[in-house]
């Protein structure tokens, strides 16, 4: 896909080649704009995980996490890459998380939990407070968090963001953002971990099916489409200053009727 169908722009960057694979950093947030499937991309992805945006011998990794952890995703990229040749597939994620959590514990010095929470959260976890949510059950406190530490001790392919309604180690009353995402996708990403945590605590879904409507609901909002205009006063896109509109119940009924109970 050419690079001006981007916005903002992709910034494609040769990173280095190993055997039959050359790496390349990208605008993770340019990615995640261009339609509904790519709106997955995490932290690293090759051809087999979007056969119609990444081009065959290439691995992608998200440019804002390549000087910190870009050792660490091209590790595993290449190990799933060569288990799959081998024709062991249905082992290929796996053995390429081992990979990089084995090679997280060795550089970052970090003992891997594998979910196990902590009795208190390491304060080195937080970065920042970004905004409280006025959420119907109390304060739902949203915090920018060191991605690397998280996916260090808890969980290797944690990506964007989460909550404890997934993830033990997050405290309930707290939604994660990683430090690893552009500042600009922010509300977005928070819209979609607020309303996925909505969605399994009061009308009691699965995880897949809530991360799968929240995932069409946070597309739409992307483009000024969908919930937009419950959210945001005026012609423009979302905006921190929004997100305490986030927890309004015209909203979450909008949610339902659109998603649920179609």
């Amino acid at each position: 896909m050419p690079d001006n169908h981007y916005h903002p722009k992709l910034h494609k960057q040769r990173v280095l080649s190993h055997a039959d694979y050359t790496v390349y950093s990208v605008n993770g947030f340019a990615v995640r704009n261009v339609a509904q499937p790519d709106e997955e991309f995490g932290n690293f992805a090759t051809r087999d995980d979007f056969p119609n945006l990444i081009p065959r011998g290439e691995i992608w990794i998200s440019e804002k996490l390549a000087p910190k952890e870009g050792v660490f995703f091209i590790a595993d990229a290449l190990t799933q890459l060569s288990r799959q040749a081998a024709g062991a597939t249905d082992k290929a994620y796996d053995e390429g998380l081992e990979v990089e959590r084995q090679l997280r514990q060795k550089l970052n010095g970090v003992a891997f939990r594998d979910g196990k929470p902590h009795k208190h959260v390491p304060e080195a976890i937080y970065l920042e407070h970004y905004v409280t949510l006025p959420d119907p059950q109390g304060p739902v406190e949203v915090w920018v968090v060191d991605g690397n530490l998280v996916r260090s001790y808890y969980k290797t392919d944690y990506t964007e963001g989460g909550h404890g309604f997934v993830y033990p180690w997050v405290p309930r009353a707290e939604i994660w953002i990683e430090d690893g995402v552009d500042r600009r996708e922010v509300p977005f990403i928070v819209s979609h971990e607020y309303l996925e945590r909505r969605l399994m605590r009061d009308e009691g879904l699965g995880y897949d099916k809530a991360h799968e409507i929240c995932s069409k609901a946070e597309f739409r909002l992307r483009k000024c489409e969908g919930a937009t205009p419950l959210l945001v006063r005026g012609r423009r896109k979302l905006t921190k200053s929004d997100l305490p509109r986030l927890t309004r119940e015209e909203l979450f009924t909008y949610i339902l009727e659109t998603y649920v109970r179609k």
